[in-house]
């Protein structure tokens, strides 16, 4: 933990984070019960409290080792309504597609219902069936938007309701903001005939509050000088205004918000860096709405010059594309090359700012501002910088601009609607083509690639992605025609086809050497190609530079797994643990650790691990998987250590 920040800022914890994850270990304990009891469960409180941060940091580890089936955490969240976007959607879709965050998303149309029948059926050495354990985060949003959503949440309730209905192991969890608890109570009856579980999660009781501000600092080197976290829990209690005479009056709360305080606490952090933090320190960096507006004004600056982007463009285009007019967070999708036509390289810097936070559906990736209060603090900020700068944010596009129709197309593909995200991506791409646009016309034709991959035409999303390559060679743009190189690289290892993926990806690094993503796509490539030694190599050659990139540390840990290195190998899994494995991910690294553990002859942390590895995916890698069992079974029959295996080859 000395390496990294021990608060997160304005964004929630993540599952990995549960080590600096406190004050909720009550409300952990108590929701974990529930939702493994209840047929129905509802999580509910104030904006901001930390629900989601709940949920992953402090129930979810709690669960990894319970015998259940585990779903990933879903949303029903869609992207922001486009202007020319069909109003013909698949209600089920964003849902189902982020319960399916590992792998190919079902057919739009599926039922809630039959996608939960469809899935194996996971059973206890008795052959007894685990229990389903679903969740969606922020339910609230089915409610949200304009009038004319309404009918599509319908839908999806009575899906819901026919889920329930139909399948007694699903055990489902609702996270549902309280402004929009009573709306929920309204379907509650058409949801189940039994009432829910209930549990309320409000702002952080005072020695709560105190826990989160102090344990988080332990192992950093770092500490609080006598009383100066008191006194910061005492400004966090305490809310200023004036009157109606204009008299200024102190009221202080019984509770902490848990957003302030982190807010607070990393701003601590990140302007000190002595071993004790002071009052001084605390005077100068401690106001939470001044800390807010500021991380975001900071972080925006930095970004815009570390990427070499106009700074009011950036600015116009935070505000425009994540901030809907409804005044609630909108998401956009990620292409090849561009996200709402800004460069991938900005997005990702502006995620590793904690600005926007990526949500990974159906394959794809989506970005969102980090917390609902970042709407305000991103406005407040804009609003400050055109003062100070001159001038406004740009005027609004002509409506059915090349623009909008590409939008279109990400909010129709976003909801499974295939079939009308293909017409707007293609009326984007000739409206760019007649306008001589071709940079624009080659993100166009990447987007008509990835509608293509994720409704099952492989071929037509390989011709796609070829011709926007093509353009962009011809533009002489390296990186654009690396990325593409590296997408079509990424098709062909999807479908096997590991020869074509390793000629893609040395392309792609002909126009980008050392790109560290495009080098971690060639080194799973080499592996599933038969040249585990190659991969492990290409995985080495990353961690030189970037030795805590999570994907090489974990393909260079599953490599030594099956080359039998087995010390080495836990090495770079427990690496990878603790820097933040994926969903997606955790079966195979599961998997490969097991094997190792049992090697090493620590069979009962093999066995729990092999375990959690077929809970979160029935086939993980089978010659990982095997090798695991061949080597519990050998261990546990000799109740000892297999030394010739523990030790890595001459």
């Amino acid at each position: 933990m000395n390496d990294h920040e021990p608060y997160v800022g304005p964004r929630p914890f993540r599952a990995d984070e549960a080590d600096r994850f406190f004050g909720r270990r009550g409300e952990a304990r108590n929701l974990a019960a529930l939702w493994r009891a209840e047929r129905l469960t509802v999580l509910y409180g104030p904006e901001s409290t930390g629900k989601t941060s709940l949920l992953n940091a402090g129930v979810l580890p709690l669960l990894a080792n319970e015998e259940i089936d585990l779903l990933p955490v879903g949303r029903v969240v869609r992207p922001v309504a486009a202007p020319l976007a069909t109003q013909h959607v698949d209600p089920a879709y964003p849902l189902l597609a982020s319960w399916t965050s590992a792998g190919r998303p079902p057919a739009p149309g599926t039922s809630i219902g039959a996608f939960l029948r469809s899935r194996p059926a996971r059973v206890n050495e008795y052959g007894e069936p685990y229990s389903v354990l679903a969740a969606v985060d922020q339910f609230e949003e089915l409610f949200d938007g304009p009038p004319t959503r309404r009918p599509s949440g319908e839908l999806l309730i009575d899906q819901i309701a026919e889920a329930l209905r139909v399948l007694p192991a699903l055990k489902l969890l609702l996270i549902v903001r309280d402004d929009h608890f009573g709306t929920f109570e309204a379907y509650e009856r058409r949801l189940s005939d039994r009432r829910a579980a209930r549990v309320r999660i409000d702002p952080l009781e005072p020695e709560a509050a105190h826990e989160a501000i102090v344990r988080p600092l332990e192992g950093t080197g770092r500490r609080f000088a006598a009383g100066v976290a008191a006194r910061l829990l005492d400004d966090l209690r305490t809310v200023t205004f004036e009157d109606r005479v204009g008299h200024v009056v102190h009221v202080r709360q019984d509770r902490v918000e848990p957003l302030h305080l982190q807010i607070a606490c990393s701003s601590l952090w990140q302007s000190t860096d002595t071993d004790v933090i002071t009052e001084e320190d605390l005077q100068r960096f401690g106001d939470v709405d001044t800390a807010v507006m500021a991380y975001c004004d900071t972080a925006i600056g930095k970004v815009a010059a570390e990427c070499g982007v106009d700074e009011a463009r950036l600015r116009a285009w935070l505000e425009t594309i994540f901030i809907t007019p409804f005044g609630t967070r909108a998401t956009a999708y990620r292409g090849a090359l561009t996200t709402a036509d800004m460069p991938n390289t900005v997005v990702d810097t502006l995620a590793e700012r904690h600005i926007l936070t990526p949500e990974f559906r159906a394959r794809l990736t989506w970005y969102q501002l980090g917390q609902d209060r970042l709407i305000t603090a991103v406005r407040t900020a804009n609003a400050l910088w055109w003062e100070r700068h001159g001038g406004e944010p740009s005027a609004p596009r002509t409506p059915q601009s090349p623009a909008d129709f590409r939008a279109a197309a990400e909010t129709a593909m976003g909801e499974g609607d295939y079939s009308s995200a293909r017409e707007y991506a293609e009326a984007a791409a000739q409206r760019y083509r007649d306008a001589g646009d071709d940079r624009r016309l080659a993100q166009a034709l990447a987007l008509q690639g990835d509608i293509s991959r994720l409704s099952g035409d492989s071929a037509e999303a390989e011709h796609s992605l070829r011709t926007a390559l093509n353009t962009l060679i011809q533009l002489d743009d390296d990186y654009g025609s690396a990325q593409l190189f590296a997408a079509l690289a990424r098709l062909h290892h999807e479908e096997g086809r590991y020869g074509q993926a390793i000629d893609q990806f040395r392309q792609a690094l002909s126009r980008a050497p050392g790109d560290p993503d495009i080098l971690v796509g060639l080194g799973y490539a080499l592996w599933r190609d038969g040249s585990p030694a190659d991969g492990l190599l290409t995985f080495s050659r990353v961690l030189d530079g970037r030795p805590d990139l999570v994907p090489a540390l974990l393909g260079r840990g599953q490599i030594r797994a099956e080359l039998r290195e087995y010390p080495q190998a836990l090495a770079d899994l427990d690496r990878a643990w603790a820097l933040g494995v994926p969903a997606e991910e955790e079966p195979a690294a599961r998997a490969a650790r097991a094997a190792a553990l049992a090697a090493l002859g620590r069979v009962e942390e093999a066995t729990a691990e092999l375990n959690a590895a077929l809970r979160g995916d029935p086939s993980p890698p089978p010659a990982l998987a095997a090798r695991a069992r061949e080597l519990l079974e050998r261990a546990q029959v000799t109740a000892a250590p297999d030394r010739d295996e523990a030790e890595p080859p001459a």
